[in-house]
């Protein structure tokens, strides 16, 4: 661990901002951190290992989500693949369910096999690296991950919260805040090569208590979510509302090193929405994230360049018993979005590209 930390996550969410760490127990990566941690698969409970990869030049994006989650009655926990692409040919946005059964996944690092269809296998050590290969009828790839950057954990382990009796843990890990890909992958016949390719991956899990399970959408109400590369410096943000506490992560690197990371030391604004028409609902046009660290005055500008995949979160769900919840409590929804960023930086400004995501789970 190379940096210093501002802004120690306590339960609930609270942020002791006297706190400066620098023990790299803390806050260092570990290979678990990427492992399963769901093993006993509770109704409530979620966990997902995602990766994208941006070619700006190329205009070139692809997602892949593995995903352990409880569907929206939380009436079950099955794992799914999820797809998302666009290049300037093509684009497409889909997901693939599998059975618990189908699964293989390590508790000690990030190896996952879901039948034959997918594998994703880690390199340990220094710089960390990752092989993805898919092969299912719609899409296949072969890419090769290499960190350019250390791991970031701005949450430590994990945050404990608890509402009355209820509770759950949240964790978010990135192992790779920046990562070299090469490869290529096949989307209906179509073939793209990849070649020194910006690349992301993170780890998230929420893991509700037995007996007093605190979900996903009691707790959270909406998160924001995204990373830029702009010039020599990538930056990555995350906003969580919680009804517990709100928790605003900040990243800043410089080249191949962290020269920032902090927890609630940024304001998180939402400065004009669009309206997506058909799901009903706005979704954020542009963010500003401006920094409170006087030792990092900065202002990004992140504007959506076009959506990139959206969905609703209630997608399969009885159309009387979906329109009753939309009407009533909410109208939870994704949207994934292609940027363009703006940065200025101690008194210094780049332009630059990235992605950011809106995860709405309640409105009222």
């Amino acid at each position: 661990m190379s940096y210093i930390h501002k802004g120690f996550v306590q339960d609930n969410g609270m942020i002791d901002h006297g706190t400066i760490i620098t023990d790299p127990s803390a806050l260092v990566i570990q290979p678990e951190d990427d492992g399963l941690h769901i093993v006993d698969y509770t109704v409530g409970d979620f966990e997902w290992w995602y990766f994208d990869v941006v070619d700006h030049t190329s205009g070139i994006y692809l997602k892949i989500v593995i995903h352990l989650g409880t569907d929206p009655l939380r009436m079950r926990i099955y794992p799914q693949l999820a797809i998302s692409l666009n290049t300037p040919d093509m684009s497409g946005s889909f997901s693939q369910p599998y059975s618990i059964n189908d699964l293989d996944i390590y508790t000690h690092q990030c190896n996952i096999s879901i039948k034959d269809d997918v594998r994703v296998r880690t390199a340990s050590g220094i710089p960390l690296e990752y092989t993805i290969v898919i092969d299912i009828p719609v899409f296949q790839c072969n890419l090769t991950f290499v960190s350019d950057l250390e791991g970031w954990k701005p949450l430590g382990n994990g945050v404990t919260n608890q509402i009355g009796k209820k509770k759950g843990v949240f964790s978010w890990t990135i192992q790779s805040p920046k990562a070299r890909v090469e490869g290529e992958f096949t989307y209906k016949d179509k073939k793209v090569t990849l070649q020194n390719t910006i690349g992301y991956h993170d780890h998230n899990y929420i893991k509700v208590d037995r007996r007093n399970p605190l979900y996903l959408d009691e707790l959270v109400t909406r998160w924001y979510w995204g990373k830029c590369y702009a010039e020599n410096h990538t930056v990555i943000f995350m906003d969580t509302h919680c009804r517990t506490n709100r928790i605003l992560s900040l990243m800043v690197a410089e080249e191949n090193r962290i020269i920032h990371s902090s927890n609630n030391m940024i304001d998180c604004l939402i400065t004009h929405a669009n309206y997506d028409h058909s799901l009903g609902v706005e979704y954020p046009a542009s963010l500003m994230v401006t920094s409170k660290d006087e030792n990092l005055p900065m202002q990004m500008v992140v504007a959506t360049d076009r959506i990139l995949d959206s969905k609703d979160l209630l997608e399969g769900v009885n159309p009387v018993l979906k329109w009753l919840i939309k009407k009533l409590v909410a109208k939870p929804v994704y949207h994934g979005l292609l940027s363009k960023v703006s940065i200025r930086l101690k008194n210094k400004s780049w332009e630059g590209f990235g992605n950011f995501e809106a995860m709405v789970f309640r409105t009222k």
